[in-house]
C-alpha cells in the first residue's frame, strides 16, 4: 500500500470511489487520513467480495446483517466509517468537537457516492452522558489508529466496553504510535475482553497489507 500525504486521499470500496480532504498542517491528528482506517475498510471489502465467491472468507461473519448497528470511535476524516457505510453497515461516525468540521466536510463531499449519508455525533470517550446518548448497545464498534496517548487509550477501552453488545464485535485497526499508550492499552484490553485476535496479514487486502498495521477482532464473550 502506498500512503500519500496529498491533500486528498481516494479509497475504492464496493465498486465506488470515496475521496477525503485532509489538512495535514492541522494541530489535530484527526484531520489527516491514517493508514489503519484504509486497511480496516479494505479488509472488510475483501471479506464481502469473498462471501460472494466460491471461496468465502473465514471472516465473513464480520459482515453486517439487517438491523445491526455500528459505531465508529475517532472517525477523523471519516474513511473507515464511510467505507463501512458503503459496505452495508448502519453506522454512526463520532469524534471530538475540534475534528467535527473535517468529518462533516467529508461526509458532504461524498454524499452523492454514499447515497444516504451516515449519521455522525460528537463523542468524548470519558463522557458517560454522551455515551448513553448514543443508544448502546451496538453490534459493532469500530476504531482505527486511535491509540497514541495513555489517558485516551484507557478511556477507549472503557468506551468500547460501554458501547458493545454482549455478543457484539469490536474491530480495531492498529499501529503502534506510542510505547507507553501501547502498554497500558493492551494490558487493560486483554483484562476487560475475553477474546482478542489478530487477523493474519494474508487475510488482509493484498494492496492494503501495510506491514506495520494490523486488524484485531475483539469480543466480550468467546
Amino acid at each position: 500500500m502506498k500512503f500519500s500525504d496529498s491533500p486528498v486521499v481516494e479509497l475504492a470500496v464496493g465498486g465506488k470511489v470515496l475521496s477525503f480532504e485532509q489538512d495535514n498542517g492541522s494541530m489535530h491528528v484527526g484531520t489527516s487520513v491514517w493508514p489503519c482506517s484504509l486497511v480496516l475498510v479494505k479488509f472488510l471489502d475483501r471479506c464481502l467480495s469473498a462471501s460472494a465467491s466460491a471461496s468465502p472468507s473465514p471472516y465473513s461473519h464480520l459482515l453486517p446483517l439487517p438491523n445491526q448497528r455500528a459505531i465508529e470511535l475517532g472517525s477523523g476524516c471519516g474513511p473507515a466509517g464511510m467505507g463501512l457505510s458503503l459496505l452495508g453497515f448502519d453506522i454512526v461516525l463520532t469524534d471530538i468537537a475540534p475534528v467535527m468540521p473535517a468529518l462533516k466536510r467529508n461526509i458532504k463531499r461524498n454524499k452523492r457516492i454514499l447515497g444516504k449519508a451516515p449519521k455522525y455525533a460528537q463523542l468524548y470517550w470519558n463522557n458517560q452522558a454522551q455515551i448513553r446518548a448514543m443508544g448502546p448497545p451496538f453490534d459493532f464498534v469500530i476504531a482505527a489508529d486511535v491509540v497514541y496517548m495513555e489517558d485516551s487509550a484507557l478511556q477507549l477501552v472503557d468506551a468500547i466496553q460501554a458501547l458493545l453488545a454482549p455478543h457484539g464485535v469490536a474491530l480495531l485497526g492498529y499501529q503502534l504510535r506510542s510505547p507507553e499508550a501501547h502498554a497500558v492499552f493492551w494490558e487493560k484490553l486483554r483484562r476487560v475482553f475475553s477474546f482478542v485476535e489478530k487477523v493474519p496479514h494474508e487475510h488482509l487486502h493484498p494492496d492494503y497489507a501495510y506491514e506495520e498495521t494490523d486488524v484485531y477482532i475483539i469480543k466480550k464473550q468467546v
